[in-house]
């Protein structure tokens, strides 16, 4: 059931005339204004759902929302993700607390959010103050994988990680990152319930439903945003906005829906593929190869070259590219370590670059040196394969159907 909430122009005229005093626990609050002149406005922002207000607790500062619309359901999840969230320490983490019955508008009491309020900046405006900065992005990368370990480690789904909802806090050289909106969150006692949102489709796969409800389903925007910093490194000017030539749209990380759909005719996986870089094809590939897959085959976000093994560190679309260690073992001792040597079962190949220009047919031996980290493409007439040259790996055997 909806219940009738008051509006953001009841809301700041209440708190502009009471304060505090219209507070039930919050009472003695004092709210600071965002605007003073040429009247004082306390409202600092709002979205679909509700209304935000700075308010001072003991010289501690929190962000008061409070609800514009919302079902009893919505609450009563609100209660359960707060009171959940009381026994995680973790970095990431915005305190929150539900708070019943606790404004009086019209003589009516609502209910209201208390949380943190945070001093910082939305991440993408970190990364645009901080493009030049590749350490600065790397550290950022690895922040964000360590928080998408310890989500899953406390059984924690955020639901909509996107730029708006996601704060660094601190200096460049010493930042948090920090979460917030949790509206749509996953906390292991709701179990039972499907999401009530499924995120910005810029940080989405095409195939994420309301059924999709867990502590896994912030994987795919996790992997869009660490493969979106990669290619930063490398080139600067894919920050630029859309009307520049860029891929920046202000609220999205390079990466837009169309990009997820159709990933092999994507203008943006193209460009990216075409820098030649062997990390960031690591992410392309994981991304690329979650959206063909579906929704099911989104992995666990990890950085190039974290896990131990030549199979964790192969992109996934390739793996079936090399042949088994125990069976290629004794060939690869034949290679040499300066070439890579093409072989194709059932006949001959044509060996491509990733600008369709041909090196040759199968069996194929080319320098190490000129093309190591480059995408190369094999086709036989009925079927391509698409491989990034590894430095792992000398002998390459591509097996058609």
């Amino acid at each position: 059931m909806v219940k009738s909430y008051p509006t953001i122009g009841e809301y700041n005229q209440i708190i502009q005339q009471q304060g505090g005093n219209a507070f039930n626990s919050l009472r003695g609050v004092s709210f600071v204004p965002s605007r003073a002149v040429p009247i004082k406005v306390y409202l600092f922002g709002s979205g679909a759902y509700a209304a935000v207000f700075k308010g001072a607790i003991n010289d501690t500062n929190y962000a008061i929302r409070c609800f514009l619309t919302a079902e009893n359901e919505t609450i009563r999840r609100y209660e359960i993700i707060c009171d959940y969230l009381k026994n995680i320490q973790s970095s990431w983490k915005t305190g929150c607390e539900l708070l019943e019955n606790e404004i009086q508008v019209n003589g009516n009491a609502y209910p209201v959010l208390k949380m943190e309020w945070l001093d910082g900046v939305l991440i993408n405006q970190f990364v645009s103050n901080n493009i030049a900065e590749n350490n600065v992005l790397n550290e950022l990368q690895k922040k964000l994988v360590a928080i998408s370990d310890d989500l899953e480690k406390n059984k924690i789904g955020h639901g909509d990680l996107q730029c708006g909802n996601i704060i660094v806090t601190g200096t460049s050289t010493n930042f948090q990152v920090k979460l917030i909106d949790y509206d749509g969150m996953y906390v292991p006692n709701l179990t039972l319930k499907k999401a009530v949102e499924k995120g910005r489709s810029e940080f989405q796969h095409p195939e994420r439903t309301m059924n999709n409800f867990n502590s896994e389903i912030d994987r795919f925007a996790f992997w869009v945003i660490i493969t979106a910093l990669e290619a930063l490194k490398i080139d600067k000017t894919l920050w630029q906005e859309v009307m520049q030539g860029g891929f920046n749209t202000l609220d999205n990380f390079l990466f837009t829906a169309q990009d997820f759909l159709n990933p092999y005719q994507s203008a943006l996986f193209n460009r990216l593929y075409n820098l030649n870089s062997r990390v960031l094809n690591f992410y392309l590939d994981k991304l690329k190869s979650f959206c063909v897959n579906g929704y099911a085959s989104i992995a666990k976000p990890v950085l190039s070259g974290q896990s131990s093994g030549l199979n964790s560190e192969m992109p996934t679309a390739h793996k079936k590219c090399f042949p088994p260690l125990s069976n290629s073992q004794a060939i690869d001792q034949t290679v040499s370590n300066s070439i890579y040597k093409i072989i194709t079962n059932g006949g001959s190949a044509s060996v491509l670059t990733s600008t369709f220009q041909k090196l040759g047919s199968t069996p194929l031996e080319i320098d190490k040196n000129l093309y190591e980290g480059k995408v190369l493409l094999i086709s036989n007439g009925k079927e391509t394969k698409r491989i990034t040259l590894n430095s792992h790996q000398n002998l390459i055997e591509i097996n058609f159907k």
